[in-house]
Parts: C-alpha cells; structure tokens; sequence
C-alpha cells in the first residue's frame, strides 16, 4: 500500500515530468555544447582570468560530460578552492539556487564554482545522480574526480580544500562523495536531501566535515520517518533515513566527542541547530532544522544567507 507520502512524492514527479518533457523536446532549447579547457603548463606560475558560467566539456570514461565553470580572477600563485556544486533531479537546463552570489563570492574568496550537470541520456531509472554507488555505478563519482583533474591542468587548484554542496536528490549525491571520496574532499554543506540507512560503501579513508540544512515542513524528502525508495526507480538504492538519524550517523562515524543543540525562533521560524565536535580529524557535523521550511531552497538560514553560511562552513576545513 502506498502511503500519504509516497503519494505526495509520486505526484510530484508526475506534476514535474510534463514540464522537463517539454524543455528537452523544445527546438528552442538546442543541447548543450561545452567547450574543453586548455591545458597550461605550470598553472599557478600564471594568473587566472575572471571567467563566469562557461560551459565545459570533459571526457570521463569515454563519454563527454559537461559543466558549467566560474572562476575568480586572481594573481599568479593564489591558490584556489574548488566547489562542485550538484543540482536537483531535472535541474540540469536550469540555473543552481543562488548561483549568482555563489560566483560573486567566489570572486571575492578566490574559489572555483563548478556547476555539474547530470548525464542527459539517463533514464528515469537511472536518475539524475547515481546513488548507493557500489549498487549501481561509479560513472558520477568518476565525474566528480575528472572535474578536479581536468581543473586542475588549467588553474592552480589547491587540492586540500575541495568541497561539495547539493540541492535534493544534488544533496543526496553529496553523500556519495561523503561516503566514497572523503580521501579527496575535505566537507560537503547541502540542502534538502539524505542519504541510505545502510549504505553500500561508507568507509572514511580521510576525514569528511558534513553540513545539512533541511526543512521540517519537508513534504518531499521526510524529516522525521524513514522511507523506501520509490518503486521502479532507481533500484538498489533502498531505506532512505530521517534527517536527524543521518546527523547521528555521521556524528558517530567521526567519532565526534561533543554535541550541542539549541533552538530559538529567527524571522517567524523556529531554527534548530545542531553541531557535533571534537571529531577525528577536527571535523564537525551541522544541522539547521528549519521548522517552517519546505523543500525550496532558503534565501537565508537563521539570519545568514544561505550561500554565505555554506562557504563560512566549508572554508573551516582542510585535507
């Protein structure tokens, strides 16, 4: 028996599909087409030129995948970050939230946005971003890999601070990349997803800072219950968990000695933060509960832009 969830989750897809179907069918939308990056020798001997949204093309497996990349100008010798940054399902022709002042502040931090859009030929089963990765593929994971190895022939890319962040089922890749690159990767920040209650791979090879923020109200992605996968998509992927379930497992996963939680009502919203410290590796582990928040993505969280308190959280962190 589907449940009321279920139900609300299934029409959404059906509300969606329609409007995508008609995006990837419309002659005004022509396909993507991604330019390569040119390699440069000795990369951080040169400067870099302020680049905002190009489209990129790379080859990751023998197939081209694409991304859109903004880059900071800097002087010769800055080292820069590096965000991926993974969309919502059905997200790839559309802008990533906030992705404006995501390139603004990248200009002023000195980091690198990368925005990867999903394989285009996937199907509905498949979907967007492949999860529970030793169950299904590697192909994402390979991706994510192949952006910073191509990026870093052309800029001078420092390898001890790569981040992720994600918008729903983008967020709940992010946790892929927690689970099976936290040797490369030093912290994910996302919002709106969640991750298997027994993944097939998790293991830390490297230490991994996790920041989620997810709204109570969430009608799509369930705050408090676990749920099955809807059926006939994406198989393999199995129990998803309750977001305070997934904070715990990754609290206890770091070995995080201390936790606080308080809560205190911002702008009409009941704000409920949680950080786990005094972890391995001098990671944390962050929540913001958002009483009033839905799926959409929040402008702010508890006063600070949502971007702002993304990068403030990713930028503690090192590999």
């Amino acid at each position: 028996m589907v449940n009321y969830r279920q139900t609300l989750f299934l029409i959404f897809i059906l509300v969606s599909m329609p409007l995508s179907g008609c995006i990837d069918a419309s002659e005004d939308s022509p396909e993507l087409k991604g330019e390569t990056l040119a390699e440069v020798e000795n990369p951080c001997l040169q400067p870099s030129q302020s680049i905002t949204q190009s489209v990129t093309s790379i080859l990751v497996d023998g197939d081209e995948r694409l991304f859109r990349l903004s880059v900071p100008s800097s002087d010769a010798g800055t080292k820069l970050a590096v965000i991926i940054a993974f969309h919502g399902g059905g997200g790839a022709e559309e802008d990533f939230d906030q992705q404006n002042q995501f390139d603004q502040l990248g200009e002023q931090e000195k980091f690198i946005m990368a925005y990867a859009i999903a394989d285009g030929d996937r199907t509905p089963a498949e979907g967007d971003w492949f999860l529970n990765t030793a169950a299904t593929s590697r192909d994402d994971n390979d991706f994510s890999e192949s952006i910073i190895d191509e990026l870093s022939k052309a800029y001078c890319i420092d390898e001890d601070r790569l981040y992720a962040i994600g918008y729903s089922l983008g967020s709940m890749y992010t946790y892929e990349i927690a689970c099976q690159l936290n040797g490369r990767f030093a912290a994910v920040a996302s919002f709106a997803g969640t991750m298997p209650v027994s993944p097939e791979t998790c293991n830390l090879s490297g230490s991994i800072a996790v920041m989620h923020i997810h709204g109570k109200l969430d009608y799509i992605i369930d705050y408090d219950e676990d749920w099955d996968w809807k059926d006939g998509e994406m198989e393999g992927v199995g129990t998803m968990s309750n977001i305070p379930g997934m904070i715990d497992y990754w609290a206890q996963k770091s070995n995080c000695q201390n936790g606080n939680t308080h809560a205190h009502l911002f702008d009409g919203d009941e704000v409920e933060h949680i950080v786990h410290s005094d972890c391995d590796g001098d990671v944390r582990i962050e929540h913001y509960g958002m009483e009033a928040q839905e799926h959409s993505w929040p402008s702010e969280v508890d006063g600070t832009a949502t971007y702002q308190l993304m990068w403030d959280f990713l930028s503690d962190f090192t590999n």
